[in-house]
């Protein structure tokens, strides 16, 4: 498991290609090579002054690179290219060649997102009473999760968009190295990133989860508004940032584990 590149708007920072490294270079003097075989995905924040040869040794190393917002929207993505189908290209198809297979995508994806919305919401609700069963359904889930989002439904879809856009980050880095296509979905059919969404979409809880530790520590200069929309400062990026990364080995795992039932589900349906 590799490290991620966060690079954050800062106009004292130059990136460039160093052979297979990138050099940071600081208008102070100071400077930090980092090699590309350390890092598994890159995550550029802002306006960032970047060498168009650091950006083709991350995608020449299967290195995928996101790009947002100050306010944590996607922009784009760079992700390596040839001309070659996924490995797996053909066998996913099995999804879509019935609407049963399809239906069966989806049972199991909305049971593995139930499963992670109850161990969320026994997490949450440790001193309660109630005992969380499998298939209180999604209205009850978003219900109970209300008290602990803020008022603003603005400020929570400020945050959730950089946690979310972290999450899927992680799972595009997994499915290349599985050999999946990344667009072909089922819930998400006919997006771009369509299978990335998906799991995403599963994943649902944990991401929720990150939002509520943001805001349960958030201080008055984590998020601020600006033009009448709320947008993470410096300080609320790297609080997302350090909760994310002392989460990356669990999330990893989640993600593997999804990846392997996956598998799993094609065989059975191939056969």
């Amino acid at each position: 498991m590799g490290r991620t590149l966060y690079l954050n708007e800062n106009s004292n920072i130059n990136v460039t290609r160093d052979g297979p490294s990138v050099w940071i270079q600081w208008c102070s003097g100071s400077g930090q090579r980092v090699p590309a075989r350390l890092i598994s995905r890159v995550v550029i924040i802002g306006n960032v002054k970047l060498e168009a040869g650091a950006i083709t040794l991350f995608t020449e190393n299967d290195i995928p690179v996101v790009f947002l917002t100050k306010s944590g929207e996607e922009v784009a993505v760079a992700l390596p290219y040839n001309h070659k189908l996924p490995t797996h290209y053909e066998e996913q198809k099995v999804f879509l060649e019935t609407a049963e297979n399809s239906q069966r995508f989806e049972n199991w994806a909305n049971t593995k997102r139930m499963v992670i919305q109850v161990s969320i919401m026994r997490r949450l609700y440790r001193k309660s009473s109630y005992k969380f069963k499998f298939g209180f359904g999604e209205g009850n889930y978003q219900k109970l999760l209300s008290p602990f989002k803020p008022r603003s439904e603005d400020k929570w879809t400020a945050v959730t968009n950089v946690i979310n856009n972290l999450f899927r980050l992680l799972i595009i880095e997994h499915l290349i190295k599985a050999g999946l296509d990344l667009h072909m979905g089922v819930i998400h059919r006919r997006h771009n990133f369509g299978l990335a969404l998906d799991i995403c979409y599963i994943m649902g809880g944990e991401s929720d989860l990150q939002a509520i530790k943001f805001f349960r520590c958030a201080e008055s200069d984590h998020i601020e508004k600006i033009s009448g929309n709320w947008t993470l400062t410096d300080k609320g990026m790297r609080n997302i940032i350090q909760r994310f990364e002392n989460r990356k080995v669990a999330l990893h795992n989640i993600v593997s584990s999804i990846i392997d039932e996956i598998f799993e589900l094609m065989r059975q349906l191939r056969t």
